[in-house]
């Protein structure tokens, strides 16, 4: 794998993700994901046409990268190894890391709390999005195995410390440094699916002769009758 230095958000990271297969855009291609259609995928690789970012999803955006590294630490110390976020490329294949160790071998992927996560018992259970974006990331890394870890935060005063809380600092969205405490957290380890493997690898194959025979619906122009 050949890491890039790219910022996750730049003009220049939003290019390179034009031209490769993403991790993060896996679960599209494979019909998974609860917040794009495979269909509206294909339009928008298709046309080069994406849609603009609105309040709601620039928000989870924001909370994902400053919840993401509020929990690094603690990936890292289930782990036990340094794991620093990277974005990385093998030939067409890409995927951006929330977290990577040295030796390319522990990926870490961290999500937000939510119900579907919280009822799992292990890996298997998680839902297909994120078990078919870990699958891609070790594809492409090398790692033989994924940390997967959701956390749950909320702000918390600063002058009060709970014993066995655990808590953290980060800009919010105002740019003020406040206090977060730690809510909830589930983890598992995950192992990698070589059949999972196979079918995202098919499912792209068949994404990318989609979109190269991609016709825009042309919408004929009726007359106006007065």
């Amino acid at each position: 794998m050949i890491q890039l230095n790219l910022k996750q958000g730049s003009q220049e990271w939003l290019s390179h993700r034009s031209t490769h297969r993403n991790a993060s855009d896996t679960p599209a291609v494979m019909g998974s994901s609860t917040y794009k259609t495979r269909s509206e995928f294909l339009v928008e690789r298709a046309t080069g046409i994406y849609p603009d970012v609105d309040v709601a999803t620039q928000k989870r955006f924001d909370d994902g990268h400053r919840f993401e590294a509020m929990a690094r630490p603690l990936m890292e110390a289930i782990a036990g190894e340094d794991l620093y976020p990277v974005v990385g490329v093998d030939g067409v294949w890409s995927a951006s890391f929330d977290g990577l160790d040295m030796l390319q071998e522990i990926n870490g992927e961290h999500k937000t709390l939510n119900d579907a996560i919280r009822s799992c018992q292990c890996a298997t259970e998680l839902p297909a999005m994120y078990r078919e974006q870990m699958e891609h990331q070790m594809m492409v890394s090398g790692a033989k195995r994924s940390l997967f870890m959701a956390t749950k935060w909320r702000k918390a005063p600063g002058d009060v410390t709970e014993e066995g809380k655990t808590y953290a600092w980060a800009i919010d969205d105002d740019g003020v440094l406040v206090r977060y405490s730690l809510e909830d957290e589930k983890h598992f380890w995950y192992e990698p699916d070589m059949e999972l493997r196979s079918k995202i690898i098919a499912a792209w194959d068949q994404f990318d002769t989609d979109v190269a025979a991609y016709q825009p619906e042309v919408i004929e122009a009726k007359p106006i009758l007065t």
